[in-house]
């Protein structure tokens, strides 16, 4: 089975309205900053604080075989979604074309080392080998007319539990409503962000939300790298004595890494996650020697795909650290690619499920068949590949820029 071309698809909500333009896709919308600064905040500065998309956008990536077979994967890309673009049809697909798309684990290393001695070995050069990498197991499954999981070697289990990540509301009262609704449809486990203002201030914006919860579900909190260690040590033990805190995650910038070794034996009673910004096994292997983090959460449409991400669940498994799936901005395909893993793997705790996934035009909308929670889980089907099934149509009214590299 030879890979005849390379498609990908440039994905923007922007489109919706009417906008075409770069400028108009890609705009981004700054960090916020602290009205006053005249107090004390802890950290010194806002530098943790990343850019987002004013629109919703990411990069899919298509792998057509010889005999007409097509595999699909995304590069996660919800900001300058065009950088990861060039890289696919640049650098990626011309080395993959021609080639005998069953060697996956042959193809992943001629990508990741394209650009290794260039030092491009994250970020964009990862988020796009991730695409490709998916669309690649996607079509093998449909060549071996057999999931992901199986291909993987098996499932432990093929109903994985998910989270509603995300508590919105313009007040608490919105915030503590998203909660009842989140627990009415099933889920036991909501994550909520702090990370603004003082601690006192964020203790009294976590506090109510670990109180309505109370026995019935668990509490995760994001900080986003918001802290320095002594805050991250004293709002861990806050969390702590809430009693239904799961884990508090990215407390500090990850560049931290002594302070998340210090921080991880530091809470005994909390477990510490982080793990979305690596992106291989090599920088995941650092962090499990020296013990930083209690839960790995990588990002398998930026950690290098399902092959690589599976090998991050396999290392981790060997130091005793169970994975949960991070998923963010991105379609039904980066959901289902990490939940494949996760069925593969006997150390997978659970997956992120955004709370406004249901209603995006980039998520199940954009396809007719989806992997959907139901009562707080998510059944991974034996459809043949991801079992993800897109619609032409839709996908066509949201694609600004389709490129193509074939034989």
């Amino acid at each position: 089975m030879r890979i005849k071309a390379v498609h990908t698809y440039l994905l923007s909500t922007a489109k919706l309205s009417g906008q075409t333009t770069y400028e108009e896709t890609a705009g981004l919308v700054l960090p916020e900053r602290a009205a006053d600064t005249s107090g004390y905040r802890g950290r010194l500065d806002e530098r943790h604080r990343c850019v987002y998309p004013r629109d919703r956008s990411t990069l899919l990536v298509c792998v057509e075989s010889d005999s007409g077979l097509r595999g699909w994967g995304e590069a996660h890309a919800p900001v300058v979604p065009r950088v990861a673009q060039t890289v696919v049809t640049d650098l990626l697909a011309p080395i993959i074309v021609g080639q005998d798309a069953r060697h996956i684990a042959p193809l992943w290393e001629q990508m990741f080392s394209s650009m290794r001695l260039r030092s491009h070995t994250q970020g964009f050069t990862a988020e796009a080998i991730s695409g490709v990498d998916i669309a690649l197991w996607d079509l093998l499954g449909h060549y071996r007319q057999e999931p992901v999981w199986m291909l993987l070697g098996g499932a432990f289990n093929t109903r994985l539990p998910a989270y509603s990540s995300g508590v919105p509301g313009a007040t608490q009262e919105d915030r503590l409503e998203t909660i009842e609704q989140a627990l009415a449809q099933g889920f036991n486990a909501l994550k909520c962000s702090c990370g603004r203002g003082s601690l006192q201030e964020q203790m009294d914006v976590v506090r109510p939300l670990s109180e309505a919860i109370g026995t019935r579900g668990r509490l995760l909190v994001d900080a986003h790298g918001a802290f320095d260690l002594a805050d991250a040590l004293t709002f861990a033990r806050f969390l702590q004595d809430l009693g239904n805190v799961e884990w508090f995650e990215d407390p500090l910038v990850p560049e931290e890494r002594d302070g998340y070794a210090r921080l991880t034996e530091g809470t005994p009673g909390l477990r510490i996650a982080m793990g979305e910004t690596e992106c291989n096994r090599y920088g995941v292997r650092d962090r499990l020697l020296n013990r930083q983090c209690d839960v790995l959460l990588p990002d398998v449409c930026r950690a290098g795909g399902i092959s690589e991400t599976w090998r991050i669940a396999q290392l981790a498994d060997a130091f005793g650290i169970g994975w949960a799936s991070h998923v963010s901005i991105s379609t039904p395909l980066h959901l289902a690619a990490g939940l494949h893993v996760g069925a593969a793997t006997a150390n997978f705790l659970v997956s992120e499920y955004p709370s406004h996934f249901a209603e995006s035009p980039l998520g199940p909308a954009l396809c007719r068949r989806a992997p959907t929670p139901q009562k707080g889980s998510i059944e991974v089907g034996d459809e043949p590949g991801l079992g993800v099934e897109l619609d032409e149509a839709r996908l066509a009214e949201l694609t600004l820029a389709q490129q193509t590299i074939s034989v």
